[in-house]
């Protein structure tokens, strides 16, 4: 008898993950109480197993057991890392050592998208057929362009031809001001990884014009301090930052298993999917407020970063910069300002304010996530750019 209720009791301990998973996903994950079908039939199919591995602990030996569970595993493994190259083969980004990530080469996605008010709309995303670059123009044109941003220009908000940058290429055409535009990022970079890439492909393009298209978040994706503190973690663990003169990314067994994972398994990436959105429902960005030190850290890290860009491009290559619409942390901008004024850049200030200005008299200028601009906000977006830079060279060129 008591040889069988320790069986028993030791049948229950197996189902412990089940009973955690499920506390996991129900209660702490689904705030909503809107599991996807995809992730319930996960959990279910979870479950399932961790009963089955239990029935076969309380019926055999516990040899009998653990070869039956390391040959569940070794499945759920294969399963795992083969639905991630399944699943995630739309995916418009892909792992990179140095960047964390990148923009996949060659791809070509047509999907619907959301306005802010709920307007539906078809986004027709390709990108170039070098990895990084969502557009890469003629090489040998006599005059190039060279944007570089985050998810502002990077992200599958709007179709290219729809983007903020082919409005301001034709607007530039229309002016006779005929240049060849290039168009490289990635969603959620921060500074360090923008001018890793362009250390990298600057001289494949070697522009006359470069457009830093800049986000105040920037500042904070700067700052491994701040990052620590995010609710997004796997940009937090995954983006290299600047320590100290060196460039690094969070270390650490925690940090390294993470990226792993991150990277192979569609389970754990599901998870960490849920558990963000989890935590930022529940906090915003960051898991507490950010202090005025931490915040002038960033701000110096931001700079040093923007230096080494321009000394990288050189002193002869007209930059401009754009800031995103962030009502929320536009007191930032005159920081931003100054670093483009100091190192003989002209920072292009109206497209972000004209943008706040509308969402707040009740434009639909946004995708659903209210941050990002949909195809109204770039074009609203594009033509100012390109009004201010026109007027600049205008003047320049006299």
């Amino acid at each position: 008898m008591v040889i069988l209720q320790k069986k028993i009791f030791q049948s229950l301990l197996i189902l412990l993950p089940s009973f955690g998973i499920n506390f996991f996903t129900l209660s702490l994950m689904d705030l909503d109480d809107n599991l996807s079908n995809f992730s319930t039939i996960l959990v279910l199919l979870f479950n399932t197993v961790n009963f089955f591995l239990s029935y076969i602990f309380y019926k055999n030996s516990f040899k009998v057991f653990v070869i039956f569970t390391c040959y569940c595993s070794f499945l759920f493994l294969i399963f795992d890392f083969t639905l991630e190259k399944i699943i995630n083969k739309n995916s418009i980004t892909k792992d990179d050592k140095n960047l964390g990530w990148i923009l996949k080469k060659d791809k070509k996605i047509t999907f619907d998208q959301q306005t802010f008010k709920g307007a539906y709309y078809t986004v027709n995303y390709r990108s170039s057929k070098i990895d990084g670059f969502r557009e890469f123009g003629e090489i040998n044109s006599k005059k190039r362009v060279l944007v570089f941003g985050d998810s502002y220009t990077a992200g599958a908000y709007s179709s290219n031809e729809k983007m903020y940058y082919n409005i301001a290429k034709n607007l530039f055409e229309e002016q006779n001001l005929i240049y060849e535009w290039f168009v490289a990022g990635g969603s959620g970079y921060g500074t360090l990884q923008q001018y890793l890439f362009l250390k990298e492909n600057l001289s494949k393009v070697k522009p006359h014009i470069i457009i830093h298209q800049f986000c105040i978040n920037d500042f904070y994706d700067n700052d491994i301090k701040i990052g620590s503190l995010s609710t997004t973690q796997n940009q937090y663990l995954r983006r290299p930052y600047l320590i100290n003169g060196e460039i690094k990314k969070v270390s650490g067994i925690i940090a390294k298993t993470y990226r792993f994972f991150f990277k192979y398994s569609f389970i754990f990436k599901k998870f960490d999917q849920l558990y963000t959105y989890r935590n930022i429902t529940k906090h915003g960005r960051y898991t507490k407020k950010i202090d005025v030190e931490l915040i002038n850290e960033a701000i110096d890290n931001t700079k040093s970063l923007i230096y080494k860009i321009r000394d990288l491009v050189g002193p002869e290559i007209l930059y401009f910069s754009i800031n995103c619409a962030d009502k929320n942390n536009n007191y930032l901008a005159e920081y931003w300002q100054n670093i483009i004024y100091d190192i003989n850049g002209y920072p292009i200030i109206e497209p972000s304010e004209v943008i706040i200005k509308m969402k707040d008299e009740g434009h639909d200028v946004n995708q659903e996530d209210g941050g990002h601009l949909n195809d109204y906000g770039n074009e609203i977006y594009g033509k100012l750019l390109a009004k201010e830079m026109i007027r600049i060279l205008k003047k320049i060129y006299e």
